[in-house]
């Protein structure tokens, strides 16, 4: 895998914020009406955390409704580098709200 500007700022294992449109909002299943952008987001935004890289642009990551559920209350997803994108370090939103 190339080492883009991407894979070079993202650090695994380490809470980011990205819009909740990330998530999809199909049903989890057809007797369950949730969603996972219903259940792992808290307005408009979700927690997410890396696990590691498939190396085709492709990450397994953990996703949930606050940095402290990422741990026990967290969803597994795969996410794509356009997904990616979209994601800003979990401490920047600590520091702009300052």
């Amino acid at each position: 895998m190339n080492n883009t500007s991407l894979t070079r700022h993202i650090w695994y294992h380490y809470p980011y914020v990205v819009p909740a449109d990330v998530l999809s909002a199909e049903p989890t299943h057809e007797d369950d009406p949730s969603s996972l952008r219903e259940e792992a987001s808290c307005g408009s935004l979700c927690y997410l955390k890396l696990i590691c890289s498939f190396h085709d642009g492709t990450y397994l990551a953990r996703v949930a409704v606050s940095p402290e559920a990422l741990r026990s209350h967290g969803y597994t997803v795969v996410v794509n580098d356009a997904q990616l994108a979209k994601a800003y370090p979990w401490h920047s939103l600590l520091v702009k709200s300052a």
